[in-house]
């Protein structure tokens, strides 16, 4: 299979194309023919091992995982024998915020990481575009617990992030503000944010 590689931290110029085995998967983990993925903000930092605090999860002096990328879109092609919560042909989405190795053509995920079914009126290009934000939004919420009636004012609500809190902290039943540019306000509204306030 062709992945992304890279053997040490830096600029994308570290980055190349080689041709690499096919991973096997373990027994609680799947196999997955990746469709769509991204490069997105933690993949820079990723690559780049800033801030240095990265480091200790990432690895210290180089790079622990040589394939780069974070999230992806694709279809199981093989389970484990350990494997309860999904079946070859799944369509399935995915992210791995410390590096997932999911620039490449195939990778072997966990079945309990952050990984979900991809629901069946997005394709895996919408699907791989939307992981990254809604990780990260889903995990602020939950340090919340948010609950119908409370009010929330979301500072930057056009973002991965922001746009994605939004969502959830309307489906939460929250009366939410978000801060946006004029430019984004119909969009922002369409989110399902009941106030808007205009930055500029």
């Amino acid at each position: 299979m062709k992945a992304s590689v890279r053997s040490k931290y830096g600029s994308p110029e570290v980055v190349s194309i080689k041709e690499l085995e096919m991973p096997t998967p373990n027994s609680n983990e799947l196999l997955i023919k990746v469709f769509a993925t991204t490069v997105n903000r933690t993949d820079l930092g990723i690559l780049k091992g800033t801030p240095f605090l990265m480091r200790f999860f990432t690895g210290l002096s180089k790079p622990k995982l040589a394939v780069t990328g974070s999230d992806f879109a694709g279809q199981i092609v093989a389970i484990g024998e350990n494997v309860k919560s999904f079946k070859v042909g799944d369509r399935v989405m995915g992210f791995g915020g410390m590096g997932a190795q999911t620039h490449a053509e195939y990778l072997s995920f966990g079945e309990t990481r952050g990984i979900i079914t991809i629901p069946e009126n997005i394709n895996y290009e919408e699907a791989a575009a939307c992981i990254e934000g809604a990780f990260y939004a889903i995990n602020c919420i939950k340090s919340v617990n948010p609950k119908p009636g409370q009010k929330a004012i979301i500072i930057g609500g056009t973002g991965a992030i922001g746009s994605s809190i939004v969502q959830f902290l309307k489906f939460f039943g929250v009366y939410v503000t978000a801060v946006c540019g004029t430019e984004n306000m119909e969009l922002v509204k369409s989110l399902g944010a009941d106030k808007l306030i205009d930055y500029k």
